[in-house]
Parts: structure tokens; C-alpha cells; sequence
């Protein structure tokens, strides 16, 4: 059976004749809540065409993004494994199909196949890099940069150049207000690097875009192409 998300692809076939009877195909919507914080972590989501968003969110409400998961890998890994809480919220960025697992039926294979176990630690140590070069560049680099970024990662995952997202959305990816958004993506229109519209931004210049982005887009993205080779 072939799977579009790259970690099921990854699996020997004995793990994957484990873990397919629990595996469900699903459908998410934009904005779709998978988890919110102190919830049970109790299924475990494999996106195919789906972007899901792992934010924190803090007492006021303000939501800041930490990592993205799409076709490359899994959410959410270590709460699933450990049995604890969420710690962040979980939600569709984009909408799309993604198949969905019981995080105990994970748990037990993994426990039973040291080669699942180490796949699994090794998605994982690459979601906290994301999230860990994704500290250090909201504190070093400029929001412009950080939007650039963001969408070429989000054009990596669906490979569209329209892109679903919502200034509100941006606002979450990037760590700053929403009433400065605006400001931040006509600036890299007026580079002729985007267009947008209500609710979708096309990118009009993919390589313009890489050389505006800040360092961290090659970055993460060269761990992310190590990461799908896997």
C-alpha cells in the first residue's frame, strides 16, 4: 500500500502491516481543532494533503507558532508516545486528508519495534529543530523574513503557488499583530514576491522569495528534504 505521508511510507513492512488496521483515512477542514492543550493526546495524525499548525497558546489568548507538520511527518509524536497531555493546540493550517491512528496502537508498536521506535524519535528531534531555529528567528530576524520564510515552507507542503492562509493566520505564523500583517505582506508584494487576495496568497516569485527569506528557510528546509529521504 503506498501512502502519501512520508513517515508511513518509511515503514518496514511488518511495522506498517502492524499499525494498518488502526489507521483511518480522514478529512480535515481549515481551522479544524485536532487537540488543544491539557486534552488527552490520544490519536496520532499522518497528513497527506493537510498542513497542520502546532501553536502555543498563552494566557491572553495570543497564539504564536512553534512548528509545521504536512506530508513529511506526524502529530503529535511525543505526546502520543509518552501518554501525557497536550501541551499546544493542534489545528489544520490547510485542509486537506490525512489518515489518523489511536496513539495507544502506536505506543504498542513502537514498545514491540526498536526500528519504529528510532523512525519515530527521529521525526520528532526534527520537529523540535523546527520549532528550536524557529525560537531563534523570531528573536533575530525581521517579520518580512519570517513571512517569507513561512510561506516557502507552506508552498513546500501542498506545492501549490495559491496558498489558503488568512491574514490572521500570517499574523500567528510570523509573532506579530495582526493589524501589522498587512503592512509585512505588502511589503513583499511590493517586491513583486506575492499576491494577495481574501483569504490566499499566490506566490508570484519562488526564487525571489528563497533570497529574501532569512537563513533559517534553508535551514530548516535542508532537514526537512533529510528527513523525507529517510
Amino acid at each position: 500500500m503506498e501512502f502519501r505521508n512520508y513517515l508511513l511510507s518509511a515503514l518496514p513492512a511488518a511495522d506498517i502491516a502492524a499499525l494498518l488496521p488502526s489507521l483511518v483515512e480522514i478529512s480535515i477542514e481549515r481551522g479544524q481543532v485536532l487537540l488543544e492543550p491539557g486534552a488527552a493526546a490520544d490519536m496520532v495524525f499522518f497528513p497527506s494533503t493537510a498542513v497542520l499548525s502546532v501553536v502555543t497558546i498563552m494566557r491572553d489568548g495570543h497564539a504564536v507558532e512553534s512548528s509545521t507538520v504536512g506530508h513529511e511527518s506526524a502529530a503529535p509524536i511525543l505526546w502520543a508516545l509518552a501518554g501525557q497531555p497536550s501541551k499546544a493546540r493542534i489545528f489544520a493550517q490547510i485542509g486537506g486528508a490525512a489518515a489518523r491512528m489511536p496513539a495507544a496502537v502506536l505506543r504498542a508498536a513502537a514498545a514491540a519495534s526498536p526500528g519504529l521506535a528510532n523512525l519515530l524519535i527521529r521525526h520528532s528531534a526534527s520537529i523540535n529543530f523546527q520549532a528550536e531555529q524557529g525560537v531563534a528567528c523570531n528573536i533575530l530576524h525581521g517579520a518580512p523574513q519570517r513571512l517569507a520564510r513561512w510561506l516557502l515552507m507552506t508552498q513546500d507542503r501542498i506545492g501549490n503557488r495559491t496558498l489558503p492562509l488568512t491574514q490572521e493566520y500570517m499574523s500567528v505564523m510570523t509573532g506579530v499583530q495582526r493589524t501589522t500583517i498587512s503592512a509585512v505582506a505588502n511589503q513583499l508584494r511590493n517586491h513583486g514576491l506575492i499576491k494577495f487576495s481574501r483569504g490566499n496568497v499566490e506566490v508570484t516569485d519562488r526564487a525571489g522569495l528563497e533570497a529574501y527569506a532569512c537563513e533559517c528557510y534553508r535551514v530548516i528546509r535542508t532537514d526537512f528534504d533529510a528527513l523525507r529521504q529517510r
